[in-house]
């Protein structure tokens, strides 16, 4: 499976272009999946390939790139790769504009992931209160509800990358790590990300995001935003965590007290036994032949059947409300 038939599309976001691939199944469609990626990612690492397949089981899937990253457009005035949860809210919500340009579609799933998780349920209840909603939400992995428990290495490096990133600007970080024992990035147990990207890769990814993306992400948790908006959502929402993801089990945590018992929410915690990135289907086959023997750590392994097991469970999920 390439992920490759697809229809190439663009919308705006602001003042920019965002690229998008739109998939859609051969029978008469209704119904629309807006899947957007994590921190550091694009729509060429896996995403595609789980659009493809809500094509191929009659749901129509539109998968993009947020501004600065894949083969879109960067944000106005700033680096390449720039994240904050305002500007990435912004695009979601600008493609779930443009799928409503369509008329004929009745109903809209957002799928996100890792970081994008959280921003899929924070742009749904922004929807809510514009009394516009969508059908339904899958959050993969989420992140951003509480400080994840870096180790100290890690910690020492975001920091002062962020230190020099605010005070001198155009200061980058290394987002995965490029061996097991690497310290020297933002992600720890990140070397297991590898297999699900691709070896051709689109735009000008190289590894790195501005360093005050972080920052941006710190003060997103220390907000509070997310817990607040989300304690009331209505919008229907599934959530699968990865019970061996060691660094987002505080997140785990905040989750479960957030929705466990809240007669408020319609939201289902799925848990499966696995890491974080073996959510996303195996993209780079023989990356991960090279990588597999050189797995240190339970939660720093890329786990190839977890996604084939986690798709059915989502994809009857979308099946319960968009058709």
């Amino acid at each position: 499976m390439t992920g490759n038939d697809y229809k190439q599309v663009y919308f705006n976001s602001d003042k920019s272009k965002i690229s998008g691939w739109f998939y859609e199944p051969k029978e008469n469609y209704e119904s629309v999946i807006i899947l957007f990626h994590g921190t550091g990612s694009q729509k060429d690492f896996g995403l595609n390939i789980v659009a493809k397949e809500f094509s191929d089981n009659g749901i129509s899937a539109l998968v993009f790139d947020y501004r600065g990253f894949g083969d879109s457009e960067n944000i106005q005035g700033y680096p390449t790769r720039y994240l904050s949860a305002k500007h990435q809210i912004e695009d979601i919500l600008s493609a779930v504009n443009f799928i409503r340009d369509n008329k004929k579609i009745k109903k809209i799933g957002l799928f996100g992931e890792s970081m994008s998780a959280a921003l899929a349920m924070m742009a749904a209840k922004d929807l809510e209160s514009k009394k516009q909603p969508i059908q339904a939400i899958y959050s993969q992995s989420p992140a951003c509800f509480e400080f994840p428990k870096w180790p100290f290495a890690f910690k020492k490096l975001v920091y002062k990358s962020i230190f020099l990133d605010l005070l001198f600007k155009n200061k980058f970080i290394k987002i995965y790590q490029t061996s097991p024992k690497d310290v020297d990035c933002y992600l720890p147990d990140s070397f297991c990300f590898w297999p699900i990207i691709p070896n051709k890769k689109l735009g000008s990814w190289n590894n790195k995001i501005p360093a005050r993306s972080i920052f941006n992400i710190a003060i997103l948790v220390l907000s509070g935003k997310i817990k607040r908006n989300l304690k009331n959502i209505k919008t229907p929402i599934l959530i699968s965590q990865g019970s061996l993801d060691r660094f987002l089990g505080s997140s785990y945590k905040s989750i479960d007290r957030i929705f466990n018992n809240n007669k408020n929410v319609n939201v289902e915690i799925y848990r499966y036994q696995g890491e974080h990135i073996s959510a996303l289907p195996l993209v780079n086959k023989k990356q991960y032949e090279i990588d597999k023997n050189k797995y240190e750590h339970e939660s720093n392994t890329y786990y190839p059947d977890i996604y084939k097991k986690l798709f059915p469970i989502y994809l009857k999920f979308f099946k319960k409300y968009l058709i």
